[in-house]
C-alpha cells in the first residue's frame, strides 16, 4: 500500500486552505484587545492603579467593566476616563478598591519626612 494520499483528496485539502487563507484576508481586521483600548484612554495615573487594583481583587467582574467601558469608547460615549470617575463607578457597583494614600511633607522646595517638617 502506498503511503501517499490520493490526488482528490489532496486538492480537497488544498482548497480548504485556500479558501480559509483568502477569508482572513478578505475580513481585513485584526481583533483589538479591549483592555489596551481602555488603558490607551486613562487619563491619569490614579486611574490606573484603580484599574490595577481591581484586576487584582476582582478579576472577574474586571473582565466585566473592562469589556463595557470598551463598549461605552467604541460607541465614542466616553472618551476618556479619571481616577475619581473610575473610584465613582467602583463605589457605586459595591466594590472596595480605593487608591493608596500618600501624604506629602514639602519644605523648602523638597519632599522631607514628618519629623524633618516639625522641626
Amino acid at each position: 500500500m502506498s503511503d501517499e494520499l490520493p490526488d482528490y483528496i489532496k486538492l480537497k485539502l488544498y482548497k480548504r486552505i485556500v479558501s480559509k487563507m483568502t477569508n482572513v484576508k478578505e475580513e481585513g481586521r485584526v481583533e483589538e484587545d479591549p483592555e489596551k483600548v481602555v488603558y490607551s484612554k486613562l487619563a491619569d495615573d490614579k486611574a490606573v492603579e484603580l484599574m490595577n487594583k481591581l484586576k487584582i481583587k476582582y478579576p472577574e467582574i474586571y473582565k466585566t467593566i473592562v469589556n463595557e467601558l470598551y463598549k461605552a469608547i467604541k460607541n465614542n460615549t466616553l472618551s476618556s476616563i479619571d481616577g475619581y470617575t473610575l473610584y465613582y463607578l467602583f463605589n457605586s457597583l459595591g466594590l472596595d478598591v480605593k487608591p493608596d494614600m500618600r501624604i506629602k511633607f514639602v519644605k523648602h522646595g523638597k519632599e522631607v519626612d514628618i519629623k524633618d517638617y516639625l522641626s
